[in-house]
């Protein structure tokens, strides 16, 4: 039973990374790059990003309650589970505190105002996630006993 949760879990850190990663770093710069009009790139990048928040829900839901299994003490010890909480807690800023605002400066942008660069820096929030996950896939999600 270990075997297959172990194995759950290496699977949904492996969707959760990976989305983040093929969404930040492939699709959303194709979209800049092939579409015409700025504000229809942000706004399918946007709804590409609110997705993948979804999926960090879901599979955080699985990995955090899973991590706690393996009594690691004392529990600020636990970098992997801390992760996994900071990788969670930046989807949610990044979907609930960034996005929202956001969607108003793509919808300036697509009235001619410059908004665009502004949508940009919100993505410093993808690159910490993204290392962050970085850091889980190179460490695993078991401690070495």
């Amino acid at each position: 039973m270990a075997l297959l949760l172990s194995a759950v879990e290496r699977v949904l850190l492996t969707v959760w990374v990976g989305s983040l990663w093929g969404v930040g770093y492939l699709a959303a710069p194709v979209l800049f790059a092939q579409l015409d009009d700025p504000a229809a790139a942000a706004g399918l990048s946007e709804a590409l990003k609110g997705a993948v928040a979804w999926v960090s829900i879901g599979c955080a839901a699985v990995l955090i309650p899973a991590q706690l299994r393996h009594r690691v003490r004392p529990l600020a010890a636990h970098w992997r589970l801390w992760l996994l909480v900071a990788l969670v807690l930046l989807v949610g800023i990044g979907e609930l505190g960034v996005r929202p605002p956001m969607a108003e400066v793509v919808a300036q942008a697509g009235q001619g105002g410059n908004g665009v660069a502004a949508l940009r820096t919100a993505e410093s929030l993808y690159l910490v996630a993204s290392a962050i996950g970085l850091a889980l896939v190179l460490g695993g999600l078991q401690p070495r006993e």
